[in-house]
């Protein structure tokens, strides 16, 4: 079903008690949005923040993520909830953030020595020495390591492949 109502900045819906901002929060998905609750608190994230890792749409999307990330942050609210995690815990937007920023951070480094080839970057992660056993060692309860392994992989890769643009 098309939508019947769009917004480019932020829609403001109000009711006798509760003010919920929508919001565009890009990086998962170039047209997810995200609300706030600012009389709650409450970031709704959906899948703008995942426990144990985030996912990122593509390398173009890389700045787009960090951007969401950094204005969740800004909203210091006392709770969020995600579609995936299982937690209420404004940290979980921390641990999205730093988790990205270290990769960022050691694709950083190895492009200081080289440029890797296409192939070398289908397994990204490999190449910067970051295990997803690293990258989940905080994370408490049961992994889908199949899954966030490609996540964690693809993540590394867009990383990569947009510092080198």
């Amino acid at each position: 079903m098309p939508a019947t109502l769009t917004f480019n900045h932020r829609l403001t819906i109000h009711d006798s008690n509760l003010t919920i901002e929508l919001f565009p929060a890009p990086g998962h998905h170039l047209d997810h949005i995200a609300a706030w609750i600012p009389q709650l608190s409450l970031l709704l994230a959906f899948d703008a923040v995942e426990r144990p890792l985030p996912s990122i749409e593509d390398a173009a999307a890389v700045p787009s993520m960090f951007a969401t990330l950094e204005h969740f942050l800004a909203l210091h609210s006392e709770r969020v909830l995600c579609s995936h995690g299982k937690t209420t815990s404004p940290e979980i937007v921390k641990a999205n953030l730093a988790y990205l920023r270290e990769i960022e951070q050691r694709c950083h480094e190895l492009l200081l020595k080289r440029r890797p080839t296409p192939k070398e970057l289908d397994h990204a992660a490999e190449l910067i020495h970051y295990r997803l056993d690293e990258a989940i060692a905080g994370s408490t309860g049961e992994v889908d390591r199949t899954f966030y392994g490609s996540v964690h992989d693809a993540n590394v890769r867009y990383v990569m492949q947009w510092l080198m643009r």
